[in-house]
């Protein structure tokens, strides 16, 4: 039975001269938005953290950002700061809670369920350092950073990651180069993470998955709107494309200029292996760009301003764990009277997209256990927001 979020459903053709042929369809609620209309910006701000069980902050901060805009309001630039600090935070939870429930399954190694304690109050613990009784995503937030929590927090966070997934400092992790001092880490350390990663490179799997995909660019709020503001936005959303081609919005798209990632796509391009790691790429970088911006917040709070928003169109565009997460809402007397929101997934879940051509360029020489094993890791390096349903189908 597919869940209330929807499901998306992949059927892979095994073909004779070494390919697959995939169908992919999406029965993701769409139209959920649309509970917003008739409703007040602080109703709906209220809402989506209930309605959205995963990137709910990315959620939040996105919806308040266009709401914001709508109504020519504006944050100052420690608020601002802080809430694009709890933005990270969710993306590293985000990132934690697939390695560690995820990877195990896919390389049938042992879950350990302990460590999973930490994720639970990971965001809330940031959002009660840095907000009066961490209300973060409302029209009347207000800082009260507590500097030493903070800290402690970052700390704690690179600690965990040091123990359980890189078996080093993140940072020293960070200062692999290349393919062949990946794989020595790999093999050195007993990690999830390194397991995963010496069973990709061991199978011969690092160059499957191969696409022509391009990385999406920045959309301006003008192109935007065009697309929300047409008789066919409903499919837009459902299946977007850029000048009718498909496009990829993941932590591959974010971390494209990283030394380790440019090494693996000059040598693999951007099959699964450079996807694989990107995605651990980010979440070494996580600790050092929130003390970064910390430490911003010390230096702006006491000359803080606002900054000055003329525009109306209530467009907002978020880095969201799996990609660019869109909102755009209208405001009329003070209610809401159309909501809109793109999601990564529609992006690299399209029919002819992403996942489409990736999984499409895997041979099928392989085993068939092999072919639905790697179908599986495919998928998961570029990760949905809902649950999938892959089926495997012999010529």
């Amino acid at each position: 039975m597919k869940s209330i979020e929807g499901q998306l459903d992949i059927d892979l053709y095994t073909q004779r001269k070494d390919s697959t042929r995939v169908e992919l369809k999406s029965s993701r609620p769409l139209r959920a938005s649309k509970i917003f209309i008739g409703k007040s910006p602080e109703q709906v701000l209220s809402i989506i953290p209930m309605l959205y069980s995963i990137c709910g902050v990315a959620q939040s901060r996105a919806a308040l950002t266009a709401i914001e805009q709508n109504l020519s309001l504006s944050s100052t630039a420690s608020l601002e700061t802080a809430r694009d600090m709890l933005v990270l935070v969710e993306n590293a939870k985000e990132h934690l809670f697939r390695i560690l429930t995820d990877w195990p399954r896919l390389f049938n190694l042992e879950r350990n369920n302990n460590n999973l304690a930490y994720l639970g109050h990971l965001v809330n613990d940031f959002k009660f350092a840095l907000f009066q009784k961490g209300d973060a995503f409302s029209l009347k937030s207000k800082l009260t950073v507590d500097i030493k929590k903070t800290d402690d927090l970052i700390n704690e966070l690179d600690q965990y990651l040091e123990k359980h997934i890189f078996g080093k400092a993140a940072k020293k992790w960070l200062e692999i180069k290349n393919i062949h001092d990946l794989h020595n880490w790999a093999q050195q350390c007993d990690c999830i993470t390194a397991k995963s990663i010496s069973t990709i490179c061991d199978q011969g799997w690092a160059s499957q998955g191969v696409t022509d995909c391009q990385q999406l660019p920045f959309l301006d709020e003008a192109y935007l709107l065009k697309q929300f503001n047409t008789q066919h936005s409903e499919n837009f959303i459902a299946q977007p494309q850029l000048q009718g081609h498909c496009y990829e919005t993941t932590t591959l798209t974010r971390q494209f200029d990283q030394p380790l990632i440019q090494s693996l796509f000059k040598e693999f391009h951007n099959t699964l292996i450079t996807r694989w790691v990107a995605r651990l790429v980010e979440l070494a970088n996580i600790p050092e760009q929130l003390r970064t911006m910390r430490q911003l917040l010390s230096k702006t709070a006491s000359t803080d301003s606002t900054s000055n928003i003329t525009k109306l169109q209530g467009v907002a565009q978020i880095e969201a764990a799996r990609g660019r997460l869109i909102h755009r809402v209208n405001i009329e007397q003070g209610i809401i009277s159309n909501y809109q929101i793109l999601a990564p997934t529609e992006w690299n879940f399209h029919p002819q997209g992403l996942v489409a051509k990736s999984l499409g360029n895997l041979t099928s020489k392989h085993k068939d256990n092999d072919i639905e094993q790697l179908a599986h890791l495919i998928i998961n390096s570029i990760d949905p927001c809902v649950g999938y349903k892959l089926r495997i189908h012999n010529a």
